[in-house]
């Protein structure tokens, strides 16, 4: 299999998992609980993860941003997934999902919105 292929088949998985995210969390956390649900999602996420990419060692990101990032992206996430797994029927789950997925849209109105600031110098 070459690099291009490969990196392709990585891509489509992302795709196909992105795209059943909540169904799959609703799912989980329907059977194994809502926090549970969502350690047994990232665990097996993290375990692909290092089967499929090479290991990047730490020391290669500053700790600014590994801070941070790890801080905002585990957030976003627990709060993600505890609100599917808390929902209480498919419905909510759904408009967890369709709102979760506006944070784009907002970022972009925003970015639009907001006055930049100049610069002088």
């Amino acid at each position: 299999m070459t690099k291009q292929t490969k990196a392709t088949a990585i891509g489509f998985c992302a795709i196909l998992l992105w795209s059943s995210i909540v169904g799959l969390i609703k799912e989980v956390s329907h059977s194994f609980g809502a926090t549970a649900g969502a350690a047994l999602i990232y665990t097996v996420a993290s375990i692909f993860l290092l089967f499929t990419m090479k290991w990047v060692p730490l020391s290669k990101f500053s700790k600014k941003y590994l801070i941070f990032g790890g801080l905002l992206m585990v957030s976003y996430e627990l709060c993600l997934a505890l609100s599917i797994g808390y929902s209480t029927n498919s419905r909510q789950a759904i408009e967890v999902g369709m709102i979760n997925y506006l944070w784009p849209t907002f970022a972009m109105v925003g970015t639009i919105l907001l006055p930049i600031k100049k610069q002088t110098g």
